[in-house]
């Protein structure tokens, strides 16, 4: 059971870290506000979870009846998969949306199924492991006990899912140069590894104390989990920020990035670059010509920020 500060604490988290993971969301969309992708769609849907889990959760410590807290438990959980997953899907519909080769877009499109399936199987789950426990319902506040067998799945889907958000994006700064490009991008990527730590430390509350501390934990992984999707897109504007601001650069007219494959010709840029990726265009400096818009492409840092 819940005391009641432990039920003011969840407010309080739920209020503070909520609200810091909202506004970056939000950041992160007006900064994607003329070339919206798919990324950005799964970015506000695990938004809207969030603000539902919020909204739940004062609501779940109003004392309103057993009914409508039970109700209010199921949606908070729900949430809390809702917001994990849908930022890990807008992580990887990120690289996607970077990565120019169309064969391993359509592989990492089936890997987008089956992180939409593994949302699908835990909000399953839930409902098959709480609903067979008798008596929690009635509890002051209710709160159904997660089994081993939810912890244990949670922990291995976390840690495999998140692997790959961190190794996927490896192949696309295979051939940059730059070292210090190569290891900001790769540490925008990486990121990925809070979300495994958040996660870890949830699991350990589920299987030992439980209580107010493992809905703490819970909630403090999903607003990681959003931030963490955010990073590549707040982090490449602030690297693009400082490159114009700090070490002034020539940029192209255009700021289309990635999504926007008609409006750029990536075959294109291969004949003239003689190069394979995106980020392998910041090998070489020169002049490109890309329909109507002609610029010069000076630095490694200002290619690769208007890439994401």
């Amino acid at each position: 059971m819940l005391p009641s500060d432990g039920v003011v604490k969840m407010e309080l988290t739920e209020s503070i870290a909520g609200s810091v993971t909202i506004g970056l969301t939000v950041t992160r969309l007006w900064i994607r506000r003329d070339r919206y992708w798919w990324d950005d769609a799964w970015a506000c849907f695990s938004m809207i979870s969030l603000i539902i889990q919020v909204v739940a959760t004062f609501i779940y410590a109003q004392r309103l009846g057993h009914m409508l807290e039970s109700s209010m438990y199921y949606l908070m959980v729900s949430a809390f998969y809702s917001v994990n997953w849908s930022a890990r899907i807008s992580i990887l519909l990120s690289i996607i949306r970077i990565d120019p080769d169309p064969d391993a877009r359509r592989k990492l499109m089936w890997l987008v199924g089956v992180f939409v399936g593994a949302l699908v199987f835990f909000v399953a789950q839930l409902l098959w492991v709480c609903e067979p426990q008798p008596g929690w319902k009635s509890q002051l506040p209710p709160r159904c006990r997660l089994t081993k067998q939810v912890a244990i799945c949670l922990l291995v889907s976390d840690v495999i899912a998140d692997f790959l958000l961190i190794t996927l994006p490896l192949r696309l700064i295979q051939g940059v140069k730059d070292r210090q490009l190569r290891h900001r991008v790769m540490f925008i990527f990486s990121t990925s590894i809070a979300t495994t730590v958040a996660s870890l430390i949830h699991v350990a509350f589920i299987l030992t104390s439980g209580g107010t501390n493992e809905a703490i934990a819970g909630i403090a992984e999903t607003c990681v989990s959003l931030t963490v999707a955010n990073v590549p897109v707040i982090g490449t504007a602030l690297t693009r920020f400082a490159s114009r601001h700090i070490a002034p650069v020539p940029v192209p007219e255009t700021d289309d990035d990635m999504p926007d494959i008609s409006a750029v010709s990536w075959s294109m840029l291969w004949r003239f670059t003689g190069h394979r990726t995106p980020f392998e265009l910041t090998v070489r400096s020169g002049t490109a010509e890309l329909g109507h818009n002609r610029g010069t492409y000076a630095s490694t840092v200002i290619v690769a920020a208007t890439a994401l």
